[in-house]
């Protein structure tokens, strides 16, 4: 049995895009209310998760005082302005390119932008007839994108083509929780990785059991 329909894993990664955006005061709200916390909880229970897990959604502050101190480790953990940060960007993760034949002495350094990956969603959203933001327009492989892309795989498209785009594309999620250690984000980042990190263990697992079924039936 399925512990997740396909329509609850579209909101579950619109959600996920969400609060990987700078945070606003409709998102602080909704942590506010709890309705963030209860969203996940109900999953990450099913899933055997910590019960600690969760606890960066919930606001012990005022909420003003959480919704600045979350805008300013924002600023601190991903902006692109001055000093070092946290990228949320794919291609940052992996060689520039992998063509072998390409000319350029850069072709197979890494925390460069625009490589192969983003190239290749960018081909992919046009062929979807979708528009890349204007934030993203360099950045077309950010987080963001990646996961309002796999919320719309979940309502538009088979497990064969979510399971593809997550083997390709969101396999740099570890190495984002390697920079996460080093800068020692506020407990709402670490909880908002884990929880990311989890469920995409759980679609490689329930993509695994579907293949393993499959195998059996012949």
């Amino acid at each position: 049995m399925e512990l997740m329909t396909k329509e609850e894993r579209e909101r579950f990664c619109e959600l996920l895009a969400c609060l990987f955006s700078p945070p606003d005061q409709e998102m602080i709200e909704q942590v506010r209310q709890g309705n963030i916390h209860s969203f996940f909880e109900q999953y990450i229970q099913s899933w055997g998760g910590e019960r600690g897990l969760l606890k960066g959604f919930l606001i012990e502050d005022d909420p003003e005082i959480f919704f600045r101190d979350l805008r300013e480790e924002y600023g601190r953990l991903f902006s692109d302005v001055g000093g070092e940060n946290i990228s949320l960007v794919e291609s940052f993760y992996k060689p520039w390119t992998q063509d072998p034949h390409c000319p350029l002495t850069f072709a197979s350094e890494k925390g460069l932008l625009m490589g192969d990956s983003a190239l290749h969603l960018s081909a992919i959203y046009q062929q979807c007839g979708l528009e890349v933001a204007e934030e993203f327009k360099g950045r077309p492989d950010h987080i963001v994108m990646e996961l309002e892309f796999l919320s719309y795989l979940y309502r538009w498209t088979s497990d064969r083509e979510v399971r593809r785009f997550i083997e390709d594309h969101l396999d740099w999620i570890p190495l984002l929780k390697e920079e996460f250690k080093r800068f020692h984000p506020h407990p709402f980042y670490n909880c908002l990785l884990e929880v990311l990190d989890l469920f995409l263990s759980m679609e490689r697992k329930r993509s695994e059991m579907k293949s393993d079924g499959k195998k059996n039936t012949h």
